[in-house]
Order: C-alpha cells, then sequence, then structure tokens
C-alpha cells in the first residue's frame, strides 16, 4: 500500500499547477464508477473504462485496498478502498479541451 500511495502522490506532485479549473464531465449515468478488474474477484473485467471522465484521453491508475480497522469508538471493521488519478486531456461541457490530473479514494 505504501509503494502505490508514493507513485500516487508522486504523479500528482509532477504535475502541479497543471490543472486551469474547468471542470470535465462525468462518465454517461451519472454517480456510477466502473470497477475494472478480474471478474473472479468481482470486478467488471480487464476491459473497463477506469476512468471517472467523460470525454477523456490519459492515463489511470487504480488500486482496490482491503484490510481491518478500527473506528474511534473502538468498534473494528473491515475497510475495502478504490484509489484512482487520471491525468490527460478532457473535453468540458462547452467543448472546450483541457488538461488536469485528478483523484479520488
Amino acid at each position: 500500500m505504501r509503494a502505490v500511495l508514493t507513485i500516487a502522490l508522486a504523479l500528482a506532485a509532477s504535475t502541479a499547477g497543471a490543472f486551469d479549473g474547468v471542470m470535465p464531465v462525468p462518465i454517461p449515468g451519472g454517480s456510477h464508477v466502473f470497477a475494472p478488474g478480474p471478474r473472479s474477484l468481482g470486478l467488471q473485467g480487464i476491459r473497463v473504462d477506469p476512468s471517472s471522465i467523460g470525454d477523456f484521453d490519459g492515463t489511470s491508475a487504480i488500486a482496490y485496498l482491503r484490510g481491518r480497522a478500527t473506528g474511534g469508538d473502538g468498534q473494528r471493521f473491515v475497510m475495502l478502498n478504490d484509489m484512482r488519478i487520471m491525468k490527460g486531456t478532457y473535453l468540458a461541457a462547452d467543448g472546450s479541451q483541457h488538461f488536469g490530473t485528478f483523484a479520488f479514494t
């Protein structure tokens, strides 16, 4: 997990200041995000687009993390996280082309 976070931070830092503030259009279908990966693990297959940005041309990195955690109240639970970084060009709602780096967890 530490290696994934290091790579993610390095990618984000290498493009600091590149985002011009014009937000991309989400993928068709609204808040649904595809889960690429082996079907044997309950994911949607390896040919599924990992980007959550519509009209996107660039690089996407994805990591699935699973582990046990303890809440502030002492309750233990299983943690499942999906982390993604997208870097590239995209079209805004007005059709203008932009460049940016985006991440979500």
